[in-house]
């Protein structure tokens, strides 16, 4: 519907983005850099962001450059109530059969990342997704999953990914030894007012957009609306598409089709 209506091959504003059509603004890109300084000199990394500013999109970005002949991923986003489902989760995704007990569980794994990198010179990179969830004892865990062999060498990558909050309970006194393990840290947030402009223009690019598909007050509106959260710009720009071909039957968003969009959002 919305293709014929605006005559485009593609949507635009879509979160199926194609990572080499990303808008790799300097935030993005410092982001990506410090994920990859983290993924080739190991260790723990934390990188957060506001909600919708891309911290996801930036680190599945840098995964999926990583070749499986050097690096395992494991990622993991939920389901993790305690240090025995951590492990498990862990086992799976690296292929291991999980014993019973929580101890030998996590040794099949301590086991498992040693091995691989020592017989077979490939990293296991650990990414845990809303890592502001997770529970002290598994914070504690992971610590200790870089404290093995004393210290002496680091067989392992762990990306802590997560919202605001876990930029500030990493700095509670009880943190301290993990937060001395953290060698990399990076924040992102809301996208400059005239970078905001250049994402909107930059979808409908991606998509080859031939025409003028928003007035400009239209653009204006959604950029303010969307307080230049990446996010929040698609998710507005896309619904006002929609309305404008199949509400009002037009070719073009207008500001009305945008206002119709906020109200319906509670944002006006």
């Amino acid at each position: 519907m919305i293709r014929a209506a605006f005559n485009l091959t593609e949507i635009p504003f879509s979160k199926e983005i194609k990572t080499q059509q990303l808008f790799m603004h300097p935030q993005f890109q410092k982001f990506t850099s410090r994920m990859e300084m983290l993924c080739e000199n190991r260790g723990i990394g934390l990188f957060t962001g506001d909600v919708g500013c891309g911290k996801s999109t930036a680190i599945r970005l840098v995964l999926e450059s990583l070749s499986p002949q050097t690096h395992r991923v494991v990622y993991l986003y939920r389901g993790m109530d305690n240090v025995g489902a951590f492990y498990t989760q862990i086992a799976s995704e690296l292929s291991i059969i999980p014993k019973f007990r929580k101890p030998d569980v996590a040794n099949q794994v301590l086991n498992a990342i040693t091995e691989l990198y020592t017989q077979q010179k490939i990293q296991t990179v650990l990414v845990i997704d809303e890592a502001h969830l997770l529970k002290a004892d598994i914070l504690d865990e992971i610590r200790l999953m870089h404290n093995n062999c004393y210290d002496s060498c680091d067989y392992l990558t762990t990306a802590l990914v997560g919202q605001p909050p876990l930029k500030k309970m990493i700095t509670f006194t009880k943190y301290l030894p993990l937060r001395q393990r953290i060698s990399v840290a990076c924040h992102m947030s809301a996208l400059s007012k005239d970078n905001a402009y250049k994402y909107f223009d930059h979808q409908l690019q991606v998509v080859n957009a031939s025409k003028k598909l928003f007035m400009d007050n239209a653009v204006e509106t959604i950029i303010c609306a969307s307080k230049n959260v990446p996010r929040m710009i698609n998710t507005i720009a896309l619904k006002a598409m929609y309305h404008a071909a199949i509400d009002k039957k037009q070719t073009i968003v207008d500001q009305e089709c945008v206002m119709g969009v906020l109200d319906e959002l509670g944002l006006k």
